[in-house]
């Protein structure tokens, strides 16, 4: 899409340019008036295009400042398995800090997001049901088990 708002906006400049050479030594007012609406036209058109084009160059900036930014941060943490196949991210020992422990969606980690998970339900036949806020992901991890 990218592309083609690009070549529309540089089409609608040479279509400007072209039709201000044809009519620069022109005295013929209804053609002058004519071309001078013409003009304005494509010049608004170009303008809207231009528009599209910077939206589009700053979503992708954004996006790839958020890209780098979570490069970095998932750095931070490792892939643990607590209990009966179920898996998390927690932060790594040395990257922890003062914060309390806690352990990360596996299915949004892999997707660029860091969402905590929460005990969902606890207490059946020894489980923990621990969910997601943003998936809705539920992983069962033993009573007793928690992040480290």
């Amino acid at each position: 899409m990218p592309i083609a708002e690009g070549l529309a906006a540089l089409n609608s400049i040479k279509s400007l340019y072209e039709m201000i050479r044809d009519v620069r030594d022109s005295n013929d007012p209804e053609r002058l008036r004519a071309a001078a609406a013409q003009m304005f036209d494509l010049a608004l058109a170009a303008r809207e295009q231009t528009a599209a084009l910077q939206e589009e160059r700053n979503a992708a900036m954004l996006e790839l400042a958020t890209l780098k930014t979570w490069e970095t941060e998932k750095q931070r943490y490792e892939m643990k398995a607590p209990h009966m196949g179920a898996t998390v991210y927690a932060p790594k020992l040395e990257m922890r800090g003062s914060d309390p422990p806690y352990w990360i969606c596996a299915n949004c980690y892999t997707q660029g997001m860091k969402r905590i998970l929460y005990v969902a339900s606890g207490g059946v036949m020894g489980i923990n049901r621990w969910g997601c806020p943003e998936c809705k992901t539920m992983i069962m991890i033993g009573q007793g088990i928690a992040p480290t």
